[in-house]
């Protein structure tokens, strides 16, 4: 892999999880559909994850064919590309996240932005990475792009100051897990077990034996995800990484609490509160 270009300073996310470290605090990062309920839904979601105490968020780009996701998310993301919700949408969406609206101020919370390769390879690698960057996103998360394959991403996303990240799971070699670690910047994301989102994840011994080998080849922050959805699977989780990642649980959360509510956008800035205030009590 060809080396990148070095950046001028560390960005959001980087001088977020660096000031966790610094005080041995663990954080929650909660996973968002863009678009599902409408981008006004997602913008007040945002908001509301924010005021709630995350450490960071992931924000999915919907796609037709998302080959990693359980069905609730593949909900999701139906729900979203029907309301005609689109890249370009998004990214406005983050940039008045980030220089605020309506009596709101603008937002730090560092955003990481997850598509399939698909929707972005249209803008190209340079371009996409550019005007994610003026939005507002602090970190490019693709999964269907392994390390091998991803050094134009990577290095288009470093130009821009924005953070690549790559994913292990419990199949992954230790050679390549050193490779993600040594291609991510911000955190590694960890996948709990194999599969698709949205099943439960058991720390059982065999998972908190995959973590252990993955700490000691990264010196990067761990992120966990894939199945976590109770403050006690969160707490197991930050037994041996940095960030909990939840995401199927959450968007299933928000569209129940909110689909049959007056104010539906209202009612998913609550119901995303209420489930990350909830969940915060997993951390150490």
């Amino acid at each position: 892999m060809s080396a990148a270009p070095v950046r001028a300073s560390a960005n959001r996310l980087e001088q977020r999880l660096a000031e966790l470290r610094r005080r041995g605090g663990k954080g929650l990062a909660p996973y968002v559909t863009a678009g599902d309920g409408g981008l006004e839904t997602t913008l007040a979601v945002l908001r509301a994850l924010d005021d709630a105490g995350a450490a960071c968020v992931e924000l999915g780009v919907p796609f037709s064919d998302p080959i990693a996701d359980g069905p609730l998310l593949q909900q999701a993301a139906d729900r979203a590309l029907a309301d005609g919700t689109t890249l370009a949408g998004i990214l406005s969406t983050v940039r008045e996240f980030r220089s605020g609206s309506r009596g709101r101020p603008g937002s730090e919370l560092p955003v990481a932005l997850m598509s399939y390769s698909n929707p972005l390879l249209r803008r190209g690698w340079s371009a996409l990475c550019r005007d994610a960057a003026k939005a507002g996103v602090d970190a490019l998360i693709v999964p269907d792009l392994p390390p091998e394959e991803a050094g134009e991403m990577r290095e288009a996303a470093l130009s821009s100051g924005i953070c690549p990240i790559f994913f292990v799971a419990p199949t992954t070699t230790e050679p390549r897990v050193r490779m993600a670690a040594e291609a991510s910047r911000g955190f590694l994301y960890v996948v709990g077990r194999t599969g698709v989102t949205g099943a439960a994840t058991d720390i059982d011994a065999a998972t908190v034996s995959f973590l252990q080998r993955v700490r000691a080849a990264a010196a990067l922050p761990l992120a966990v995800g894939f199945g976590l959805a109770t403050p006690g699977q969160v707490a197991a989780a930050l037994a041996h990484a940095d960030l909990a990642i939840v995401g199927s649980a959450l968007v299933r959360h928000i569209h129940e609490s909110a689909r049959s509510a007056p104010d539906f956008v209202a009612a998913a800035a609550r119901a995303a509160a209420g489930f990350l205030t909830e969940l915060r009590r997993g951390l150490p």
